[in-house]
Formats: C-alpha cells, structure tokens, sequence
C-alpha cells in the first residue's frame, strides 16, 4: 500500500476539523447558508440601545450605597435601573437568548467515518485497506436564516420584556417615594398638631381653675393628645415600611436609612386622552412584544414551508489500497469520490400539520394584539382618569377646604375662650382640620403615584405642565403648621 493513505486521512481529518471549528457567520464557502443577514443586522441596531451594557459576571450583592442627602424619585430611579435585581436578571435573560441565534444559525456538525478494519473488498488494484469519508449536511437556502430570524425576534420580545419590567420598577420606585414623602409630611402635621391640643389642654386646664371650664374638657383633649400617639405610631411603622420597600428596589439593606424629603408643591399635570392612547399604542412594551411574537410567528410559518424542500448532504470518500492482491495487476492504487444525497419530505401530513400549527400561531399572536391594545387602553384612559381626579381633590384641599377649617377653628377657639362654645366643637373642628390636612397631603401623594401609573401604561415618561412659578399661591394653603395659640 502506498503512503498516500496516510496523506488522504490527514487531509479529511483537517477538513473535517476546520468544519467543525470554524464560525457560524465566517466567510467561508457556506456563505449562502450562513452569510450575514440584513434583517438581523437592523433587529440588532433597533435593540441594542434599549438593552444598555450586560455585564458578563455580575456578583450577586451589588456594592453598598449611602444616600446621605436628600434624594428626589428620579435620582432613586437612576439608581434602580443600575442596581435593581429583576433589571439585571431580564437583561442577562435578553443576552442569554442572543446567544440562541448563532446557534439556529449554524450548520449541523459534519461528520466524519473510518473503517480501520473488516472484510474489505478486494478490487484489481488491490485489498482495500481503509476507508474514510467526510459529509456535510447543507439545509435548503433560506432555512437557517429563518430559524436565526426566530430566535432575533424572541429575543427581541425578550427585550420588550425587559421594557415592561423597568417600568415596573421605576413606578414602584416612584409610588414608594410618594409613601415614603406622605408619612414624613403626615407624621410633620400630626406632631404639629399635638402640640396644638397640648396647648388646648393647658388651655382648659386653666379655665377649670378659674371655675369657667369642666373636668370633661380636660379629659376629652387627653384622650386625643392618646389617640395622636397612636396615630404617630402608625405613622412611623409605614414610614419605615416606604423606606424598605425603596431600599429593596434599589438593592440596599432594608433596614439603610434615608433622608427625608423636602416639601413638595402641586406641579400641575395637562395631558389629552388621544394623544397618549397614540403613544401608548407605539411605545408600550406589551404591545410592542406581541409585536415581535406575531413576527417570529411568520417566520415559523415561513420556515415550515421551508422545510417542504429537501436538504442537500455533500460527501468526499477515501479508500487506502493495499499494494498486493488476487489480481496481477495489483498496484495499490488508492481510490476517491465524490457524492451527494438528500431527504425525502414525502410524509405530507407531518408538514402540513407544521404549517396549520405556525398559521394559528400568527392568529393567536394577532388576538394577543387586540387583547394588549384593549388592555393598555383601559390602563391609560383609567390612570388619566385618576390623575384628573386626583388634582382636583388637591386643588380643592389646598385653595378651599384646608384655610376654611383654619377658619372655623380660629372662630371655634375665640369662642371657648369667650365661654360662648363648648369645648367639643372645638375638638370636632380640630380634628376635622387635621384630617383634611392630612387628606391635602395624601392626595397629592396618590396624584404622583397615578402620574407614575400612567407613564407606565403609555410606556415612557409623559411630560408634564407645571405651574407656572409666577402664580400667586394661597398663604398656608395646605400647610401642617398649627394655629396659632395665645395666651388665654
């Protein structure tokens, strides 16, 4: 046998190798099958800027962070878009299946035979020694293209997902801030105000002296300086509730302090139904996902069309020849060739069964579609509703209710100091006044918290109408400070 065997096993062996090792979108001569894609390449260009950079190892407990001054929502929300866990773990989801695509995209492993040993044929050159062969599975052009063109589009979907889940959090971040800010303000008006009623009780307390006032009245503002510190109570447990439930969104201790916000007023919000039904419509993630599964659902339907035309398998062989034989005119001359062979998809019903099941894909991702519109509407129109409302109440608290019940209590505590009222009605003022104080601050606590709704139905910050910084605003429209007690 001569030593070209040892030359043609070396050289299939490489071949094969190279095969194996070489890159699903290198230049190679599969270029037709594996070559770049234009729909991949603009997929890609739309979605990278809403994915950002994915870390390739992230620790498990993100660094500790102080927040040692005071820290509005939008400065919390950079901080959750960095920091928050559910955040990064949808965006590891969206670079893990980006890793699906040169996957579908690449041409199954070519294989690679040798026959060392066995009853060889003998032919006239000789006893066939060894035989090799290397084949390669080649789909039908456009296969591999569709199936990477799926795996985009469900991690474009992915991406959508990742959308929805940073809206999520960046309302809950909001929604908590707005708790946090009403239990700061509430526990301010409620402290203020049991220094009010203290003053009361001194008050009645000096009159029961002086034979002008009953032990009722003492007892009755005791009882509510009582139910002030249980409120206070109350108060400081949500407070300390809004905290952590920050701190968990932004991946810090529980139990990490935060400063208290500052005073906040109503900065208006003028918005029109249409036009964030319109922008809901094009930028909410939940229909833009449905969007990107209808998509891929066509391209299963494509590619299950696809799958009707045969694949090509191209081969190369090799015999090694022994130099003698039977035949005398053995001269081990070794032999090589070439073959190819494809499927048969004759089994009609299996096919057909694949493309029905990618068709009611597509309609049941386009019933989806209807569904998403429907329901992102509803949110929309419900949240705009909220916050309409929500303005109102504040308003009104502000500019009416609130300097009417500082009215009626300034009136209620001339007249106990005149004798001419009890000391009940000017408790059922007081306390009527606190409540709509507190009603003031909590509405436009709710108002941010629908605004932050909002914004996460349409699927983007909504800007806002502020008012205007030259409109005259009431004194002391909805202020927590006290009235003020003089000396009886």
């Amino acid at each position: 046998m001569h030593d070209n065997w040892r030359i043609g096993l070396v050289i299939m062996a490489a071949a094969t190798l190279a095969g194996c090792s070489a890159g699903p979108l290198d230049d190679d001569p599969f270029a037709p099958w594996t070559g770049p894609d234009a729909h991949l390449q603009s997929l890609k260009q739309r979605l990278t800027p809403q994915v950002g950079p994915v870390a390739d190892h992230e620790t498990v407990e993100a660094e500790p962070l102080d927040i040692a001054t005071e820290s509005s929502p939008d400065a919390l929300v950079e901080l959750a878009l960095q920091r928050n866990p559910d955040i990064r773990a949808a965006k590891q989801r969206v670079a893990r299946l980006a890793e699906r695509v040169p996957q579908a995209r690449s041409l199954d492993d070519p294989m690679f035979q040798v026959a060392p040993f066995g009853e060889m044929a003998e032919t006239a050159a000789g006893q066939v020694g060894l035989m090799t062969g290397v084949s390669q599975k080649l789909p039908t052009p456009g296969k591999l293209q569709t199936r990477g063109r799926i795996a985009a589009q469900e991690t474009a979907a992915a991406v959508q997902q990742l959308q929805s889940v940073a809206l999520t959090v960046i309302a809950d971040v909001r929604a908590a801030w707005w708790s946090h800010y009403f239990t700061t303000r509430a526990i301010e008006v409620t402290e203020a105000n049991r220094d009010l009623v203290a003053q009361f009780r001194d008050n009645a307390e000096a009159r029961l002296r002086a034979g002008t006032a009953v032990q009722q009245d003492v007892l009755r503002a005791s009882v509510e300086l009582s139910n002030l510190d249980n409120e206070l109570l109350t108060l400081h447990q949500r407070k300390t509730t809004a905290i952590a439930m920050i701190n968990q969104l932004i991946d810090r201790p529980v139990t990490a302090p935060l400063p208290d916000p500052q005073v906040v007023e109503l900065a208006q919000i003028d918005l029109q139904l249409d036009q964030l039904l319109q922008l809901a419509a094009r930028e909410n993630p939940e229909i833009r996902q449905v969007h990107e599964r209808i998509e891929a659902n066509r391209q299963r339907v494509k590619l299950a069309q696809l799958n009707r035309w045969p694949d090509l398998t191209l081969s190369a062989n090799y015999s090694a020849v022994e130099d003698e034989g039977l035949s005398p005119v053995a001269d081990g001359a070794d032999q090589w060739w070439f073959g190819f062979g494809f499927n048969l998809p004759v089994w009609t019903a299996k096919l057909d069964a694949a493309e029905r099941e990618a068709r009611r894909g597509v309609l049941e991702s386009l019933a989806t579609l209807n569904s998403a519109h429907n329901r992102v509407a509803f949110r929309v129109q419900d949240a705009l509703v909220r916050v309409q409302t929500q303005q109102r109440l504040v308003i009104l608290f502000r500019d009416v209710i609130v300097p009417q019940a500082r009215q009626a209590v300034d009136a209620s505590l001339s007249g106990y100091r005149a004798g001419k009222l009890e000391f009940l009605t000017l408790i059922d003022n007081w306390r009527k006044m606190l409540n709509f104080q507190l009603m003031y601050h909590q509405s436009l606590a709710q108002l941010e918290k629908d605004f932050a709704e909002l914004q996460r139905a349409v699927g983007q910050d909504v800007q806002r109408q502020s008012e205007s910084a030259d409109a005259p605003v009431p004194p002391q429209a909805g202020d927590h400070r006290p009235v003020q007690e003089n000396s009886p």
